[in-house]
């Protein structure tokens, strides 16, 4: 399992029309859940946005990528966490910005943020905000490594992209999420269901025990603005995803 960059690519027309005719919202407890008429969809969806999560986290967008989330659907369709705060206060940012920022600026804040050629204002490793020591490669990645080896994969390693970097657990979900669909598609529920399962695990006992802070940290260091936007459009839609795993997995047991 990789994050390679040039391999996200978000299908626009997929999520327009999911956006527009498979999805209605309904609000149950304060929260807003997706009830979709093809489910089957909303996982091949699912794992394209976490795909793309994965990328923007792993590389700063080209001339290409950003085109694509200039597109007049691309911001007002987002099929995922609608209506949770921090992923509408995200989508805000992004709409904001997207229009004139130049991709030589987003280099530069991608490197202050998270790159290895000086001190990270943001570090995107479990380890620095979870592990005593706060140092790479100790128990926090071995932790996520094994969640990945129970699943039968493992990062590609590169050049300070450990197991525990946030684009890997991004396309971590993203795999899952892309099995999911095959599991649905050829009637496999109980292979979907431990999928599904792996999935609420990457976020409740590893995403969503550091995220906020370093959200906290690309919003105090994002020049631009976009970062800023897309990692507070992320928790948000950590926050939302793992409710919705959890009513998905509490429906599959009452069956």
């Amino acid at each position: 399992m990789g994050v390679p960059p040039d391999d996200f690519h978000l299908h626009t027309e997929d999520i327009n029309m999911f956006g527009s005719s498979q999805r209605r919202w309904s609000e149950r407890k304060g929260v807003m859940t997706m009830d979709t008429a093809d489910p089957l969809l909303f996982w091949k969806i699912r794992a394209e946005v976490y795909r793309l999560l994965a990328g923007l986290f792993s590389d700063p967008p080209d001339d290409r990528l950003l085109g694509v989330m200039r597109h007049p659907g691309f911001l007002t369709e987002w099929p995922l966490g609608r209506g949770q705060p921090d992923v509408e206060r995200g989508l805000a940012r992004l709409a904001a910005v997207l229009p004139a920022v130049r991709p030589e600026e987003l280099r530069r804040e991608f490197w202050d943020l998270f790159g290895t050629l000086g001190p990270a204002a943001a570090p995107p490793w479990q380890s620095v905000y979870l592990d005593r020591e706060g140092a790479l490669m100790g128990e926090e990645t071995l932790r996520v490594r094994a969640l990945y080896a129970r699943f039968g994969l493992e990062a590609e390693q590169a050049l300070a992209v450990t197991d525990d970097h946030i684009a890997v657990q991004l396309a971590f979900l993203g795999e899952l999420s892309r099995q999911t669909a095959e599991c649905l598609e050829g009637g496999d529920e109980a292979g979907a269901r431990e999928l599904v399962d792996g999935q609420r695990e990457c976020l409740e006992d590893h995403l969503l025990r550091w995220a906020d802070r370093f959200v906290d940290k690309v919003e105090a260091a994002s020049v631009t603005g976009f970062y800023a936007g897309v990692a507070r459009m992320t928790l948000g839609l950590f926050r939302s995803d793992v409710l919705l795993l959890r009513e998905w997995l509490t429906e599959l047991a009452q069956t």
